[in-house]
């Protein structure tokens, strides 16, 4: 077992209440000694669950996440709840009721710092959760927990939701769920291109906000305002980064093993660590000093409540360790790797010091005289065996030993060197190893005590650990947008139901081409909040809308963001459905993904969303598909009302615009020279009235007897449709005369299948009115079968 790795451990209980779907759960994190409740109720997707999965899965090897969870008793549920455990790589024990049944205050009050009664959780429910942890982990069995851990909520409507289907389709980190990745040189997902930060603290702070992104406007300000800071001064940036962050250890590892000590746990801690505490002060004091430096130039509001504040009440709280360290610790040697206690620290170590120091002297005696009877030169060499031994040239000590053969003793012989000693040089050693074996213990004596001083800095540690994390991500963010091929922008936050993006780029597409084509994104709840984008295959509409998720992603998380204006509101969620593919082996099909899918997007969804839609309906049949869209497209926009940038190749989709209010049309525009396509990425107002995908396939060199036969086939499908479209005209069309305008209007626009269905109705409808003279009974059948149709082309 890794000493070194933090172990959590989320508890689930799944409940129903009047028919509602109620999740209770109890987070443990044993490095912060925290245990979080929270409760709410979920949808049949278990959407909101699956986020909070997400938000307390690690992404390193440094950390392990146990799941305890009591599954649903519906099967379909518990088959929903199993596919979200099993897209991330945890230990899943499932639990059952009587595993919640019985309660126990005392054994909870024994491990909390303060009476469980007087914490405002969520009752009776989150206790059971509770109760099941502390079973499974048995904390309240180990003495060395007794009072030491807090409880809270775990506030979960803070953060945006972001589920794993955005997750990947954003490429934010890589695709096989949540998992420490390879930090090359390609920016291959957005973790990746956002990563700057120094140390390991940061590293992991910057996953946690990238899975948490903020919904309160004064919070991302406040981290905005310090990314600012670092961004435009470059120089105190750079001292930042190079003197102060590369020079800080791993202190998330180093509190905790400090915090094993004084829990008399098993540990590793050494007196190196104690010297890596005492160079986190040496940091921060340089810090502060820099900071004063900065300050006597400028009086920035930044640099004194960020850094000096902050920093100096953490050095404050290090309060006598520092002399205590320089005065237990030999730090001359530790600056060369050797970690020992200072001999001054004790007067026992002072004086075995000086008992080692003599028996040192008297094995040099030993050689010195060893090398005057001999007339040869003797070194004093150490071995594993006999701690020291002398050694000299073979031949000339042969010659030398036989004048008193008896009074050396031959150890070896090798490469022309022998090895002897002699009776004094034993007892010398004996006396040393006598003298040396007893230094070592009193001095682990005193390390124990030294670690049992420093470990109770622990918190101050992990109090530094969370300013310097922090600190490290919002650095790598400024460096992100300064280094950027162009210029990232602070994006402004406003109540006003708003989102414009101008001149807005992908920002992994920009690090693979510096000069790729900007866009421009205006959008309101009002006027524009679904936008239906259409356009060439290959054409950027699929980069568009992400690079727009990303960028409004980055805003929440507290980055510039890739554009040269950036307006946006609060967004409580991204939600995407972008490129369904099947799950042969749970026999889910490719259409069946995407329904499940677009399912729990409408479900899902509310007005503050963000939603981005890449070809939905493609999973069955032209007309099918183009229907299904219409409809989840028309809920959006009338029932949802929340932002939604909409990609299709349903050309027939753009007649939205002219029916539903707060519908525009878009498309990525493209020329055609000679039967050939060159791609614009320019996104622009309006509506493409063609597909281009046999353009598509003549680019990339299909054979020229497929592109005929594809044309050919084209042609006929257009002329059945055609036929299908006269013969309805002609059979029903004229049925319609005497309805208004826009029930026409609606049936030549709708779909083959619609019209099918229409031409049926109408048949019933013609034989009625023939047969029926009396004028006012005609007006009635007109009328109800005026409503059957519109429900029919709905």
């Amino acid at each position: 077992m890794d000493q070194d790795q933090n172990f959590l451990t989320l508890v689930v209980q799944i409940v129903y209440i009047n028919n509602e779907r109620h999740l209770n759960c109890a987070f443990l994190d044993l490095d912060r000694r925290m245990i979080e409740v929270c409760e709410f109720q979920d949808n049949e997707h278990f959407s909101v669950f699956e986020c909070l999965v997400l938000q307390v899965n690690p992404t390193g090897q440094d950390a392990k996440l146990t799941v305890l969870i009591q599954m649903p008793e519906l099967e379909s549920e518990n088959k929903k709840v199993r596919d979200i455990l099993e897209q991330c790589e945890f230990e899943v024990i499932e639990k059952n009721k009587k595993d919640f049944s019985e309660i126990n205050i005392s054994n909870i009050n024994k491990i909390l710092k303060t009476n469980f009664n007087t914490y405002r959780v969520e009752e009776q429910i989150c206790t059971q959760c509770i109760q099941c942890l502390l079973e499974h982990t048995r904390l309240y069995k180990d003495d060395t927990n007794i009072q030491k851990f807090n409880i809270g909520l775990l506030n979960l409507n803070k953060f945006m939701r972001l589920d794993l289907a955005a997750i990947n389709a954003l490429m934010i980190f890589p695709k096989q769920g949540i998992k420490q990745f390879d930090n090359g040189n390609t920016a291959n997902t957005l973790v990746d291109y956002l990563d700057r930060c120094i140390t390991q603290m940061g590293k992991r702070c910057l996953r946690r906000w990238i899975k948490m992104p903020l919904q309160s406007i004064y919070e991302i300000n406040q981290r905005l305002n310090i990314v600012e800071f670092l961004y435009f001064n470059t120089s105190f940036r750079n001292f930042l980064n190079e003197d102060f962050l590369k020079r800080i250890p791993d202190l998330d590892k180093l509190y905790a093993k400090f915090y094993k000590v004084a829990s008399d746990k098993r540990n590793n801690a050494n007196l190196s660590d104690c010297v890596k505490v005492y160079q986190l002060i040496q940091k921060i004091k340089d810090l502060i000093k820099r900071v004063n430096q900065e300050l006597d130039q400028s009086q920035n509001s930044i640099l004194q409540d960020t850094f000096l504040v902050p920093f100096e009440e953490n050095l404050n709280d290090f309060e006598r360790l520092e002399e205590m360290i320089e005065k237990s610790i030999d730090l001359s040697k530790a600056y060369t790797g050797e970690f020992i206690v200072n001999p001054r620290f004790s007067e026992k170590l002072i004086q075995l010091s000086k008992n080692i120091t003599k028996c040192m002297n008297d094995i040099e005696n030993v050689r010195l005289e060893t090398e005057s009877e001999l007339g040869i030169t003797v070194s004093l060499v150490e071995s594993g065996t006999y701690t020291y031994i002398f050694e000299a040239k073979k031949q000339s000590a042969d010659e030398a030993f036989r004048k008193n053969p008896k009074k050396y003793k031959t150890i070896s012989v090798k490469n022309r060197a022998l090895t002897f000693t002699v009776e004094k040089l034993q007892s010398a050693v004996a006396d040393y190893i006598n003298y040396r074996d007893l230094y070592q213990e009193v001095q682990y004596e005193k390390v124990q005590e030294i670690l049992k001083i420093v470990c109770s800095y622990y918190p101050v540690m992990e109090q530094a650990s969370r300013l310097i994390s922090e600190i490290d991500v919002l650095s790598s963010f400024a460096s992100v947008a300064r280094n950027a091929p162009r210029a990232f922008v602070r994006p402004i936050f406003r109540e006003k139901k708003e989102i414009i993006l101008k001149e807005s780029r992908h920002p992994l597409l920009e690090v693979i081409d510096s000069t790729c084509v900007v866009n421009d994104l205006e959008m309101d709840r009002k006027s524009q909040r679904l936008h239906i984008i259409t356009g060439p295959n290959m054409g950027g509409k699929s980069t568009y809308i992400r690079q727009i998720a990303i960028c409004v992603l980055l805003a929440h998380i507290g980055c510039f963001v890739p554009c040269s204006t950036a307006i946006v509101p609060i967004i409580d969620a991204i939600i995407t459905r972008v490129g369904a593919s099947d799950v042969q082996t749970k026999g889910i099909s490719t259409f069946m993904s995407e329904m499940l899918e677009a399912s729990c997007m409408l479900k899902t969804a509310k007005p503050d969303s963000l939603i981005i839609i890449d070809e939905l309906g493609r999973g069955t049949s032209t007309s099918e598909g183009f229907g299904i869209a219409w409809a989840i497209a028309e809920h959006i926009a009338k029932s949802i009302q929340s932002y939604c940038l909409f990609a299709t190749h349903f050309h027939e989709m753009t007649l939205m615009e002219q029916e539903i209010p707060g519908v525009k049309n878009y498309y990525v525009s493209c020329l055609t020279e000679d039967d050939k396509i060159i791609m614009q990425y320019k996104v622009k107002y309006g509506a493409v009235d063609r597909s281009y995908g046999l353009l598509v396939a003549e680019m990339l060199k299909f054979p020229k007897q497929v592109i005929d036969d594809a044309k050919q086939k084209a042609l006929e499908l257009e002329n059945f449709e055609h036929n299908r479209e006269s013969n309805f005209t002609e059979e029903a069309i004229t049925i319609f005369q005497n309805i208004n305008d826009e029930l026409q209007y609606k049936v030549r626009n709708s779909t083959l299948q619609q019209k099918e269905k229409v031409i049926k109705e109408a048949e019933k409808w013609k034989n009625e009115l023939k047969n029926e003279k009396n004028y006012q009974i005609r007006q009635e059948i007109i009328q109800n079968r005026k409503q059957i149709i519109l429900k029919l082309l709905k």
